[in-house]
């Protein structure tokens, strides 16, 4: 009798780390949708990378590497600008969307001031 008991706990718990080992793969195949949602990063230009077409934007004693590419749209205010508008030292808000590998891909860059 306690065979038997012992065999059908060791079942449950075996059955138990199968549903749990599931929902966390199924949890870590949702992350990359979550990563994939829209992305806000402003502050000053401190360096501009045009042969990387990239640019790092400080926001405080924060600093991070802004990608961008031909599809990127770039404005001040409601005006349609060309890219060679923004400076380093110019203040911008950049909106797009982080990768899989964490990197900031701008969709939209808005030039606020020199």
């Amino acid at each position: 009798m306690k065979r038997i008991l012992v065999v059908v706990l060791l079942g449950i718990l075996v059955t138990m780390g199968f549903v749990v080992s599931t929902s966390v793969a199924q949890e870590k195949k949702e992350k990359p949708a979550v990563a994939a949602k829209e992305a806000r990063w402003h502050g000053m230009v401190v360096r501009f990378h045009k042969d990387a077409s990239t640019l790092d934007v400080r926001k405080g004693a924060i600093q991070r590497t802004i990608h961008y590419d031909s599809s990127t749209k770039w404005t001040q205010g409601e005006k349609t600008i060309e890219m060679s508008e923004v400076n380093d030292g110019s203040i911008v808000i950049c909106l797009g969307k982080y990768d899989e590998k964490d990197e900031f891909h701008a969709t939209h860059i808005d030039l606020r001031r020199h």
